[in-house]
Formats: structure tokens, C-alpha cells, sequence
């Protein structure tokens, strides 16, 4: 398996990431990785989005990008995503995902897609709440943060074909998003 080959505290200390460094951290127990059949799915999904002129924002657990949280609570398999992904920069504005409790971010320099991660709920003491509204507009998205979520303004700079990364601009600000409209 995946962790018998990748985490040296396998089987006994599965979920335990001690003795791995950096993103190796990843290969835990609690984390996951995205199939073939899904990784096709994305494609072809990505693909008629482009056709049909769409913008996506793509949802998932698990983060996807290194640097937008910590290495342990990375997908498995963030390569081969982020490769489909790099591919449909046209198309993907960002990426939201949850597992990592304490939030984060990071701009890919590649492709300039948006990865955050959202705060968690549980990580917020009875009676406040945290949670985030999304609103959409024709050249960005504005996350308005509430309790332990942290706002962030994630714009369309990177969603031109002809350009497959994004401004020097966009490249000295990739980690933190702009709160600048809020």
C-alpha cells in the first residue's frame, strides 16, 4: 500500500507523521488521494467547462497545493492534480478545501489558481461560530470571513489562456489574498 511504502510508522503509528520530513509528512492515514476514474472525471468536466465558456471553483476535503497548509494534511497524490489543474488555469479560479483546521492559503506560481483552505468550525469555542460567505463577481470572488475565518478577495488576473502563469504582480503577493475591497 501507499503507507506501507511511504510512512515508517506503518502499521501501528499510521496517522503518525514522526520521522518524515517536509511534504513526506503527507502519507498518513486520515489523508487520501484522488483515483484514475476521478482524475479523468476532472478533466473531462474541466474540459466542457472551458467549451461552454464556464469558470470553475473546485471543492474538495483534502488541500491540494504545498504551502497552502501543512504538509501532513496534504492529498496524497497533489501532483497529478495539480497537473490537471495547471492545464485548465483558463478555467479554475481557486480551489477551497477543508482537513487543515487552522485555515490557509497560498496562490499557485504556476498557474496562478487560488488554493484556500478554510478555518474550521470546531476549532471555534462554543457560542461564536465561524463560517465564510463567498460572494461572486464578474472579476473576483469575496471570501467575508466570520468568527475564525479569515477573509480574502481572489481575483481573475490568471484566467486568460494565452497566459499560462500568472503577472509579476500577482507572483510577489502569492501568499495572502488581497483584502484590500473588503
Amino acid at each position: 500500500t501507499i503507507l506501507k511504502k511511504n510512512n515508517p510508522n506503518y502499521p501501528a503509528l499510521q496517522n503518525s507523521p514522526e520521522g518524515m520530513e517536509g511534504i513526506a509528512k503527507r502519507f498518513v492515514a486520515f489523508n487520501g488521494a484522488v483515483d484514475r476514474c476521478q482524475l479523468e472525471w476532472l478533466r473531462t468536466t474541466l474540459e466542457k467547462a472551458r467549451q461552454n465558456g464556464e469558470k470553475v471553483v473546485l471543492l474538495s476535503h483534502q488541500p491540494i497545493l504545498p504551502g497552502s497548509s501543512t504538509p501532513v494534511c496534504l492529498i496524497w497524490n497533489y501532483q497529478d492534480v495539480l497537473d490537471v489543474l495547471r492545464e485548465y488555469n483558463d478555467v479554475v479560479i481557486c480551489h477551497f478545501a477543508g482537513h487543515a483546521h487552522k485555515g490557509g492559503y497560498k496562490r499557485d506560481e504556476e498557474s496562478g489558481i487560488h488554493f484556500r483552505v478554510i478555518e474550521a468550525v470546531l476549532e471555534t469555542p462554543h457560542p461564536d461560530q465561524t463560517y465564510g460567505l463567498v460572494e461572486v463577481f464578474k472579476d473576483k470572488l469575496v471570501l467575508t470571513g466570520y468568527g475564525k475565518c479569515g477573509s480574502g478577495v481572489f481575483d481573475f488576473e490568471h484566467m486568460t489562456k494565452s497566459s499560462s502563469s500568472p503577472s509579476e504582480s500577482t507572483r510577489k503577493s502569492s501568499s495572502t489574498p488581497s483584502s484590500s475591497s473588503l
